[in-house]
């Protein structure tokens, strides 16, 4: 058994996740930590492989360390570790010293005072990045954590069965505790190892609806004739429900006492301080949208090569044909399929596609939706449809605006888009490409600056840099961007090495040029609709310059946020410096049901996740965004995003061999795998949609000053 590491070592450790040829397993046990301010603790194992294989159970690492607020203090184990056996990890820190124990045994002590971190407490988390392949298991089953100062918490995690627990070895719990200093600290924390199985001897994993054979809950699918009962439930249930009243076929609401100029398409206005989207029939309406519908033949997950996971998979001919395709993303060679397809042409038989939509359309007017939101349309409501530049050459990560040939190209791409629709007023406004898709970053400009002289993006920015931060010295710039040259015209000859804050201003510049051109180029083929941009997700980016320069290029603003708040500080006074009204595009509490059903944590950003224990505390999460967004001045809608649950086994993507899940499996879904409604979640979805523009309303005519 190894006693406290060096510094360095740890060091490789915690940057691990930059190191492309690293395959890296790290499950926290516990932590609460400012890396960059050396404050806090944090308790994990790690695993790492530097040649791409999995991960092995040799060189796994137990580690402790602590901050005080100068120096990170280090601890670790590696000792001969056995599979199948419980482990006991005792870890403290105290009276100017900490402590780690395994199986009792001392495995370290270091000497330092120790501060806490301003950040919640998180315990049986896994990085996204540190999910990499293993040859083993960590089952966390329990952890304690208590302190002098009369602090306590225990967790006690559900032993799963291990074909069902691989599909997400973690179950995070995330709690606002804050700490004062002088306090000592105790965690105990009890795990095993087991071998990570071979998928061949445990399979079929996923039964003939999709499902997990190893899981079980109330609810499950058991046989066809109890999945096509469950219609004649929500028959029952849907005919308890009254239908919304009051509202236009655009979803403008009617009973609001005011109303402004009908136009024949959605606008945008402020009205006594807080801004409204308008119907095309002049009534205020609150957006509020379903991502994703009807999806009558996705998501689907891909098979080839696993094919030994599913229990079931049909002929590619009729009755089931539809649930299969190939290479829908970005892989042609694979077979994908659709068990939410298969339990559909089960459920509804004969006609299903039809039953199907119908059901569907009358689903989203009982739970009070507008319409749909990204990547969803259905005839007769409104949605927000997302153009895309797939037919345009980018020139690094997107197309060179600075290109004559490339402006005609994209702007015809739009127009072959757009004009089919232009006069379509159940369009509710257009956005381009999705979140981070969109982002000019510095890497792309760093790029750019080694391309040919003759590259019209590449002259643009030098020339706009030379003028606006050197005065037109070219001889300066040089200077200053580390290239020997005798006249000017060499400049764009060059691969030159700008200082960042020079990166950065090109950056800005570009970004500035290229919204501006989609927005005016847009706004030429289709003056009457909106434009939202490109669904900006507030910290996904550069820096908040982004938000900025998006905001001047679209008449609502459309962005993405996945948190338990509606609206941060951050956002907040991104929002009010902008002064315009905004749409949340997505926003989720896809639940996680204690890993007992296989589906994925859905990180969102933070640690622990943003997710919801069940489906009852996800229409919770969902009632408390609905009452702050409706409540909000700025805001004129939302999306939640999905209509459908993925596949536990992933949507796919680029294929990487015979795996349990590849891509997204997450919860997302008002309806499950067999196409029945979340009841739990639904109702108080329903109750919050009713409710949204009354209470906006009321807002408005009080000006009530939101939190």
């Amino acid at each position: 058994m190894k006693n406290a590491i060096i510094f360095f070592f740890y060091l490789i450790l915690i940057n691990l996740s930059s190191v492309l040829s690293t395959e890296a397993l790290r499950l926290y046990i516990t932590h609460q930590y400012d890396w960059a301010n050396k404050k806090g603790f944090h308790l994990y194992l790690q695993s790492t492989s530097e040649d791409g294989s999995p991960c092995k159970l040799e060189n796994l690492y137990l580690i402790f360390g602590f901050g005080d607020g100068i120096n990170w203090q280090v601890l670790s184990a590696h000792p001969r570790w056995e599979l199948g056996k419980d482990y006991l990890v005792e870890a403290s820190i105290g009276n100017r010293k900490g402590e780690l124990r395994l199986n009792s045994a001392i495995i370290g002590v270091r000497e330092s005072d120790f501060l806490p971190a301003d950040e919640p407490l998180t315990v049986n988390y896994m990085p996204t990045w540190a999910k990499g392949p293993s040859d083993f298991i960590i089952y966390l089953k329990e952890i304690k954590i208590s302190t002098s100062k009369g602090f306590e918490k225990e967790f006690h995690f559900p032993e799963l069965p291990i074909p069902l627990f691989i599909f997400e070895p973690q179950n995070p719990k995330t709690i606002d505790w804050y700490p004062e200093q002088n306090f000592a600290l105790k965690i105990t924390a009890k795990f095993r190892l087991f071998p990570y199985p071979k998928l061949e001897e445990i399979s079929p994993l996923i039964d003939r609806y999709g499902q997990c054979k190893y899981a079980d809950w109330d609810g499950k699918i058991k046989s066809d004739v109890e999945l096509k009962k469950s219609l004649e439930e929500e028959k029952r249930i849907l005919s308890s429900l009254k239908e919304p009243e009051g509202y236009d076929r655009f979803g403008g609401f009617k009973l609001a006492n005011w109303r402004e100029k009908p136009t024949g398409f959605f606008r945008v206005l402020q009205k006594n301080g807080f801004w409204w989207l308008i119907s095309p029939e002049g009534n205020p309406c609150f957006y509020l949208g379903l991502c994703g519908v009807p999806a009558i033949n996705w998501d689907m997950t891909p098979v080839t090569g696993r094919e030994f996971i599913f229990e079931w998979l049909p002929p590619k001919d009729s009755p089931f044909s539809s649930a299969w395709s190939k290479g829908i993303r970005g892989d042609p060679q694979n077979e994908y399929f659709s068990f939410h397809t298969a339990n559909m042409i089960r459920k509804y038989g004969d006609g299903w596609r039809e039953t199907a939509l119908k059901l569907t359309r009358y689903r989203l007017k009982i739970w009070g939706f507008t319409g749909a939101g990204k990547w969803g349309e259905m005839e007769n409501l409104p949605y927000l449809p997302v153009l895309y530049r797939w037919d345009v050459p980018n020139l690094v990560r997107h197309p060179d605006i600075f290109d004559p040939e490339i402006r005609t190209k994209f702007r015809e791409s739009l127009k072959r888009q757009i004009e089919p629709k232009r006069n379509d007023p159940f369009v509710v406004g257009w956005s381009l490409g999705n979140e981070y898709s969109e982002i000019i970053n510095k890497e792309e400009i760093k790029e750019i600056l080694t391309r040919p002289e003759n590259t019209p993006l590449k002259k643009a920015l030098i020339e706009f840099i030379l003028k606006s931060s050197y005065e037109g010295d070219w001889r300066l710039l040089a200077s200053r961007w580390q290239i020997n040259i005798e006249k000017k015209e060499a400049l764009y000859k060059s691969k030159p090495n700008p200082p960042e804050e020079d990166i950065e201003r090109m950056r800005r510049f570009y970004a500035e040029k290229y919204y501006q051109f989609i927005y005016e180029t847009i706004k030429e083929i289709d003056p009457n609709h909106l434009y939202f941009g490109f669904w900006i997700t507030p910290g996904w980016w550069e820096n908040e310059e982004d938000w900025k320069i998006c905001a001047k290029y679209c008449d609502v603003i459309g962005y993405d946020l996945y948190s338990y708040e509606f609206m941060d500080k951050r956002l907040r006074k991104l929002v009010e410096k902008t002064n315009k009204p905004i749409l949340c595009g997505e926003f989720s509490f896809p639940p996680f049901y204690e890993g007992k059903r296989g589906f994925g944590i859905w990180e969102g950003g933070i640690p622990g996740g943003v997710k919801a224990d069940d489906d009852a505390q996800a229409g919770e999460l969902y009632k408390k965004w609905i009452k702050e967004a409706s409540q909000n001045p700025f805001c004129v809608g939302v999306s939640w995003f999905i209509y459908r649950d993925q596949h536990i086994t992933g949507i796919g993507g680029e294929m990487q061999g015979s795996l349990l899940v590849i891509g997204e499996h997450y919860a997302f879904g008002l309806v499950d795998i067999g196409d029945r409604p979340k009841w739990e979640l639904v109702k108080r979805v329903r109750d919050a949609n009713l409710s949204a523009v009354k209470l906006r309303l009321e807002a408005n005519a009080q000006k009530k000053p939101y939190k």
